[in-house]
């Protein structure tokens, strides 16, 4: 009975707040008809008054104080019950820094690099760096981020920026890096016990979905309600967890900041509460968004509007948890339903002043904003970061469309085949479809260039649908397309001419010409070693011969002695 008298009660008070003239913005202001109504039993703004931390601690039968994503209207601090329970204890573990959700929107920053775009569209306007991709476009009016940006998701193209590179406090945009490494490194699957490491820094003015030490959630269920709630106690059990330490996973978040090529960030602890040495860029943010939202499971987190916390070891029933970005809906606020929105996150603290990384999807526009350091005061006509944010979604939408550039069949080259028979050429088109933003009024052909690249020297046989190189389509020196080229017909191969071109190759060849040259010179060393040999043994020959015949003089001195001697002896013997 009591469950019912409270969902009465909500409902009666949410329905209160609606008017029937009501409707939902849309980029071109036409969206009627498409209101959400205030759902009962969900987080609803309450007065800032009871933010203070000495009246939250009376509440002893209210949840822990969610204090992200709106502000409250007396400019103090923004304070929503994450959910509403019939049991829901506070937490008063540890003492630590917190993020507190001040909207004084205090212009403060931790360094003053400017934007480092120096090309046509740049330029220098009182203290601000500003960039606008087509300067015949007129920029978009930004009056209250200290750095804004806009980025074509789809090519992470920048078309306008605003002190982009100027350092600032990101607070709770950091649980975009918590987040995109927790789903791609756990499980989702996974109980997880709250530590008293993970607890401790946390305070009833941090943002918060009342985790207690050893409380046991699923890693699924504090991935949602980091993301969406934008729980500080989440963040820092899932770093716990992956990271075996909060510093521990402060390491793997710069380790992947660097990876991403964020070079102006800077992490201290994975919730983004205040550290002077915790501090990033409106470029950096984009980077590390445009990554995150080409992860499913990421996405579809950070568009869901309300998430429900089973009851668990420490709490006997429900939390709700309701999305801290203004534009997914109506339960927050009124005024700021954007329905093109499909994301990102919200963030504040008193440094920071109020950030918000946005997503919108518009007649296949796929954008992302982001807006930093803006001075909330309240979630309606002074919720400044979703007035710029909505600038500069108009600004997009209004200017860029997304054109298709090549189809599959679209001639986009061709190019001589050897030996082709018949002397064939082949003709490439693209793989797959090819579209690009770009701005409404470009000339599609002197202002979008085509770069093609393909060998210099293609051979039969080809098949048509083999690929044969690629495309790329650059838009002002920035690439906004690119596609593999295929052949569109067959191309046969002339036999004899390529028989002719194999002998010709292998001849030509160095892998040819090496063995060749070396065969000869060892051909001609071997016969030069052999004359040598043959010279050699002709002189042993003749001197054989000499050794072998008699003095013939020295024969006939011998003769006519020996007769001498005859002579002689012949008068004694007579």
């Amino acid at each position: 009975m009591k469950k019912r008298l409270l969902g009465a009660l909500a409902l009666i008070l949410g329905l209160s707040m609606l008017t029937p003239a009501f409707a939902a913005p849309s980029p071109k202001g036409s969206a009627a008809g498409t209101t959400q109504q205030a759902v009962a039993s969900t987080v609803q703004p309450s007065d800032a008054s009871t933010a203070q931390p000495s009246d939250a601690s009376a509440q002893t039968d209210e949840a822990p104080q969610d204090t992200e994503g709106s502000a409250a209207s007396s400019g103090d601090s923004d304070t929503d019950t994450p959910a509403q329970t019939d049991e829901t204890p506070l937490n008063t573990e540890g003492a630590g820094s917190s993020e507190a959700e001040s909207t004084s929107g205090e212009n403060t920053e931790s360094g003053t690099d400017e934007g480092s775009d120096t090309g046509s569209g740049t330029a220098q306007t009182g203290s601000d760096t500003i960039y606008i991709e087509d300067d015949s476009l007129t920029p978009p009016d930004i009056q209250y981020a200290q750095a804004a940006l806009l980025m074509d998701m789809q090519s992470g193209r920048l078309l306008y920026g605003k002190n982009i590179d100027a350092r600032l406090y990101p607070a709770s945009l950091t649980k975009m890096m918590t987040g995109i490494i927790a789903i791609e490194n756990g499980n989702m699957a996974d109980v997880v016990s709250a530590s008293y490491e993970a607890i401790a820094p946390i305070t009833l003015e941090d943002s918060q979905m009342g985790i207690l030490t050893g409380e046991e959630l699923t890693f699924e269920q504090l991935v949602n309600g980091m993301l969406i709630h934008s729980a500080n106690d989440a963040a820092n059990v899932i770093a716990v967890h992956l990271g075996g330490s909060l510093q521990g996973f402060v390491d793997i978040m710069n380790a992947k900041a660097a990876e991403l090529g964020m070079t102006n960030t800077h992490f201290v602890n994975p919730c983004g509460t205040h550290d002077d040495n915790h501090y990033t860029t409106a470029r950096d943010i984009a980077v590390l968004a445009q990554y995150a939202m080409q992860n499913e499971t990421f996405r579809n987190i950070v568009k869901t509007v309300t998430y429900t916390i089973e009851p668990t070891n420490k709490y006997t029933s429900q939390r709700i948890l309701v999305n801290t970005n203004l534009f997914l809906s109506t339960i927050r606020s009124l005024q700021h339903y954007y329905p093109p929105c499909t994301g990102i996150k919200t963030g504040h603290t008193s440094q920071s002043g109020y950030c918000l990384a946005a997503a919108a999807e518009y007649n296949g526009t796929n954008l992302l904003s982001v807006v930093m350091n803006c001075p909330n005061t309240n979630d309606n006509e002074g919720a400044y970061s979703y007035i710029d944010s909505r600038e500069l979604f108009d600004f997009g939408f209004d200017n860029y469309v997304s054109q298709p550039i090549a189809a599959p069949g679209d001639i986009v080259a061709d190019s001589k085949v050897k030996e082709a028979k018949n002397d064939t050429r082949v003709a490439l088109t693209v793989e797959t479809d090819v579209s690009a933003l770009v701005p409404a009024n470009v000339d599609r052909a002197a202002d979008i260039i085509t770069n093609v690249n393909i060998p210099e020297e293609l051979y039969a046989p080809i098949t048509k649908g083999d690929v044969i190189g690629t495309v790329t389509y650059t838009y002002k020196g920035t690439q906004i397309g690119v596609s593999n080229l295929v052949a569109t017909n067959d191309v046969e191969r002339n036999e004899i001419l390529h028989f002719l071109n194999l002998i010709l190759r292998i001849i030509t060849s160095p892998f040819f010409f090496i063995p060749v040259i070396v065969i000869i010179l060892v051909l001609l060393f071997a016969s030069s070693k052999k004359k040598k040999r043959d010279r050699q043994r002709r002189i042993q020959q003749l001197k054989k011969k000499k050794q072998q015949q008699p003095d013939k003089g020295s024969a006939a001195r011998a003769q006519r002695l020996s007769d001498d001697v005859r002579s002689d002896n012949s008068r004694y013997t007579k």
